[in-house]
């Protein structure tokens, strides 16, 4: 599908605000509330209604799960590397692949954005009608909620992606009826204005949302509306960004390629810590920007480098090559 540059410009502001939140400094419990929602959104935006539900679970498993794998090696073999370089004392467990933490802890989002895609492949396909996809959309979501009330957790984040389906049909929503393109600028500011009220409301009764660990708010409605009323505003921004080539074409570059920074940037904070002595539990707010500056460029280098001389292989080649070269040692 053809890119779209004001989603490309959400991703990239998004994936600077991901990066931030994660030095746990200023504020990062308000931008919680719809950084998560905001992706799975912006992912939902590009559902393809014309993939079977065979293909698209493929599609996702080839573009999710595979990456995922190979990101989980290079990052964790990186991540053992520098600290034994700095004389460091890590170690590895194989139970980090289905829960990942420290360096590989972000990498949880494709567990959960695959299995919401596959809730989803299965409520649009199924059921066809706007009006049940919705509905079912929102059941599935509640569902979560209350698996998050009653602490009852599912490997592999299900739980968290079921919670998160709402927002995958919400986007989907936003581009099937062109929402942000038919938006005047009256109405832009009606629908930010309002937006930007609800979700002040979410900041002062203190909606928190931690998406991967399932922690939903129980002011369940005030957080839906909240997460949404910036979903949208993030939107509109963005459209009015496309008007200042400069900055509009450095952040469309930064979402295009979130993916390596979503993958990366926790390996560069430990970097960071290595490299100048910082007390990751106790940052000051100067401290947080910085780290939030060095992680998006030390990322991006590292994404480019990889993609460049180390790209994800296609597995299903490495299989058949296996496959050949043992059938040619036996003869």
């Amino acid at each position: 599908m053809q890119r779209n540059k004001i989603i490309d410009i959400a991703k990239g502001i998004g994936i600077m605000l991901v990066v931030y939140t994660h030095t746990k400094c200023y504020a990062h419990d308000a931008i919680y509330i719809f950084i998560m929602p905001l992706f799975f959104a912006l992912s939902g935006y590009f559902f393809n209604e014309g993939r079977t539900i065979k293909d698209n679970i493929k599609n996702k498993f080839n573009s999710l799960i595979k990456p995922y794998i190979f990101y989980f090696i290079l990052v964790q073999c990186l991540f053992i590397l520098v600290h034994k370089f700095f004389y460091q004392d890590v170690y590895f467990a194989w139970g980090m692949f289905t829960k990942p933490f420290w360096a590989v802890g972000p990498m949880w989002f494709f567990w959960g954005l695959f299995f919401t895609s596959v809730f989803f492949t299965l409520i649009a396909k199924i059921f066809k009608k706007t009006y049940l996809i919705i509905l079912f959309s929102i059941i599935f979501s509640i569902g979560g909620y209350l698996l998050s009330i009653y602490k009852i957790h599912i490997p592999l984040y299900i739980d968290s992606a079921l919670s998160m389906t709402v927002f995958y049909a919400f986007g989907y929503m936003l581009r099937k009826f062109n929402v942000v393109e038919k938006l005047n600028t009256k109405t832009s500011i009606i629908v930010g204005v309002s937006s930007l009220v609800i979700y002040s409301l979410g900041v002062v009764f203190q909606i928190v949302n931690n998406t991967k660990p399932n922690e939903v708010p129980q002011n369940y409605p005030l957080f839906l509306l909240a997460a949404m009323g910036v979903i949208m505003i993030f939107l509109i921004v963005c459209r009015y960004i496309m008007r200042f080539k400069f900055l509009s074409n450095l952040l469309s570059f930064y979402g295009k390629e979130s993916l390596i920074i979503f993958v990366f940037h926790f390996f560069t904070f430990y970097v960071y810590y290595l490299l100048f002595g910082a007390d990751k539990e106790n940052l000051t707010y100067l401290q947080g920007f910085l780290i939030t500056i060095f992680a998006l460029i030390l990322s991006m280098i590292i994404g480019l480098l990889q993609k460049k001389y180390l790209p994800i292989p296609n597995l299903k080649e490495m299989y058949k090559y296996l496959k050949e070269a043992l059938k040619s040692s036996q003869k």
